[in-house]
């Protein structure tokens, strides 16, 4: 073992402790601090000076000749004792370290879950059993273009690249496998999509066919804006019938209690069918869910996403989801003026940019606007050019 724990000043701290033979014959000794003070992350490190001293003859990398590597040297010791070389740990070990240490605490439960399985498809099928420090370009290289032959998508191809870079660049360094982050080849170019969204008569068609037990949630995605966590974490505290408005306070994905999405609570009022359903359900305890699947408890993904489909088939609208009535209820506020920054507060946005996607279903109404203008044309006056 080359790592021992010293204390200084009443600090414990990790030390990396090699004690090796140089090319020409003679003990040398290399004693330093992890560079991260945890355990886990000075194993790691030992593990790569190890390899180092191996492969150049130096834990540092200053050597010219591989050597042996030997425990070491205490008071005790009448000589080195020579250990096997340690292995660089595989990607799969990273990649396992990674979901339960760093994920953990990192990601929202949906994006942990989305990430898991991208390692679980992509990623640990091509580079599980490698050595961290095998996974280069070349390779990343060689699973984008198989993924092109496969038919994927530029999204799914960066999804895929985003994942990687995250247990690589973020992780990996973090923990202390990997001394820097391997250079990795750009990222697939994703174009702009053009978002498409329901109109008012089909909403209105999708809420009529619904079963009452569905109804509310439909109407908090479409008249609220609620993402499909969202609106299973809702409460019946985080709604208030005398201000006519709600708190969107936390969301569930897969049993977990999170923050929204762009983490931060968000105040929406309550407006339409959407007030009215709420004030004629019976209303539960202050922790009690607004919205409930057939067991009584949160709904499930699927059965909440399974509920919208059967609800689209008996309207005759196949092919839409749930978070399409998302996209509505930001497309209805553009459609009524309201300005961009507003739209971001209501929707719970991140990012302006995201908002802004959304502008351009709101194109109907600019052209009549230029249509307006332009039927206007004959009752002025033509001028020349350059006249006032």
């Amino acid at each position: 073992m080359a790592i021992r724990t010293v204390t200084r000043r009443g600090e414990r701290r990790y030390l990396i402790d090699i004690t090796y033979r140089k090319a020409d014959g003679t003990l040398a000794r290399f004693r330093r601090d992890a560079e991260v003070q945890t355990r886990a992350a000075a194993r790691a490190e030992e593990r790569r000076r190890l390899t180092m001293l191996a492969a150049t003859g130096s834990p540092d990398g200053g050597g010219a000749i591989a050597s042996p590597v030997v425990r070491p040297m205490t008071s005790h010791d009448a000589a080195p004792t020579l250990t096997p070389q340690a292995a660089a740990p595989s990607f799969k070990e990273v990649a396992d370290s990674y979901l339960t240490d760093f994920a953990a605490s990192h990601l929202k439960p949906s994006t942990r879950h989305s990430y898991e399985a991208v390692l679980r498809s992509h990623l640990l099928p091509q580079f599980g059993a490698l050595p961290i420090d095998g996974v280069d370009a070349k390779r990343v290289r060689e699973l984008d273009a198989e993924m092109v032959r496969d038919g994927a998508r530029p999204s799914t191809r960066r999804n895929v690249q985003v994942v990687l870079r995250s247990v690589l660049c973020k992780f990996a360094i973090e923990a202390g496998f990997l001394l820097e982050a391997p250079r990795l080849p750009r990222m697939p170019k994703v174009g702009r999509t053009i978002i498409t969204a329901l109109t008012r008569e089909q909403v209105t068609s999708i809420i009529a066919h619904a079963l009452p037990s569905h109804r509310i949630p439909f109407l908090l995605a479409a008249y609220a804006g609620l993402r499909a966590g969202e609106i299973r974490g809702l409460r019946w505290r985080d709604v208030d019938m005398a201000s006519l408005r709600l708190v969107v306070r936390q969301s569930i994905c897969r049993g977990e209690v999170a923050p929204p999405k762009s983490g931060h609570e968000r105040i929406v009022p309550l407006v339409g069918e959407l007030r009215d359903s709420l004030e004629a359900v019976q209303r539960g305890g202050r922790d009690d869910l607004v919205t409930k699947g057939n067991d009584g408890g949160p709904w499930s993904e699927f059965a909440l996403t399974a509920a919208f489909k059967r609800t689209c088939r008996h309207a005759g609208l196949d092919g839409w989801s749930l978070h399409d009535l998302r996209h509505f209820f930001v497309t209805e506020l553009f459609r009524n003026s309201a300005p961009a920054p507003a739209v971001q507060a209501l929707a719970g946005h991140a990012q302006l940019s995201t908002t802004q996607r959304y502008a351009h279903l709101a194109a109907v109404d600019l052209e009549a606007a230029m249509r307006r203008l332009g039927s206007g044309q004959g009752h002025t006056k033509a001028t020349a050019p350059g006249e006032p």
